[in-house]
């Protein structure tokens, strides 16, 4: 019995590269296609819009801008907080006296620790 190389099984709508490995271009059908399968469609829309504007929202203002309920954006944007996709940033009081209606926005990325300089001498065992 030969044993052959066979190459990956891609969704139909896939671009050729897929089966093959995957390629630079490849990257659009992911983003395009796949992810929003994944994804809940309220989520993708806050992730989207912050991603446009570039600065944090306000809990109303995100459920404004992608016309979802206030309760359904609290939803997507605490679940997103509790996975770590996004943050409470600021928490701003709110006019009706309820508490503080929290803004979002995408965590920083961590940052590498620092590297031993050249110049310190080195430790004796």
């Amino acid at each position: 019995m030969r044993i052959r190389r066979v190459k990956n099984q891609t969704p139909q709508s896939s671009p050729p590269g897929m089966a093959d490995g995957g390629t630079s271009g490849d990257e659009r059908f992911v983003w395009e296609v796949l992810v929003p399968r994944l994804l809940n469609p309220g989520a993708l829309s806050i992730i989207n819009t912050l991603l446009k504007e570039g600065k944090p929202l306000a809990l109303r203002e995100l459920a404004a801008t992608v016309e979802l309920s206030y309760d359904h954006a609290r939803y997507h944007c605490q679940a997103m907080e509790r996975r770590g996709v996004l943050e409470v940033v600021q928490l701003l009081p709110r006019s009706e006296g309820d508490g503080d209606e929290p803004s979002y926005f995408f965590p920083k990325p961590p940052q590498a620790p620092p590297s031993p300089s050249p110049s310190a001498p080195a430790a004796s065992a």
